[in-house]
């Protein structure tokens, strides 16, 4: 197993909101589900990253710098994303729209053609 984008974005989010259920939640994934995906994470960079306590998951100084390099590499990967000019890239696939005979419509097809 290689590490992968969305390990990082696994443990950001942990360390963001401090347990592993909340993060769980804001990624859409299940607790036990998050939970296993950290012990494969930590398996893979070969040291714990989180240690728990009684207010919830706190980093290690392991973790910490784990996190800070995520958290660098997300941004870049995020920015690639957006192209060198820095916009969002164009989506991808077809657009539908639903809409009445207005005189508004000519206006907005030529706002979208740009």
């Amino acid at each position: 197993m290689e590490l992968e984008l969305r390990h990082l974005r696994v443990v950001c989010a942990i360390a963001d909101f401090g347990s592993v259920g909340r993060a769980a939640a804001a990624l859409g994934f299940t607790q036990p589900a998050m939970s296993t995906q950290l012990r494969r994470i930590e398996r893979l960079l070969g040291d714990g990253l989180f240690v728990r306590s009684g207010t919830g998951m706190e980093l290690t100084a392991y973790g910490a710098q784990v996190v800070s390099q995520a958290r660098d590499i997300l941004a870049r990967a995020d920015a690639l994303g957006r192209g060198s000019t820095g916009r969002p890239a164009a989506a991808a696939g077809p657009l539908r729209l639903g809409v009445t005979n207005t005189p508004v419509v000519p206006a907005l097809l030529d706002a979208l053609g740009r």
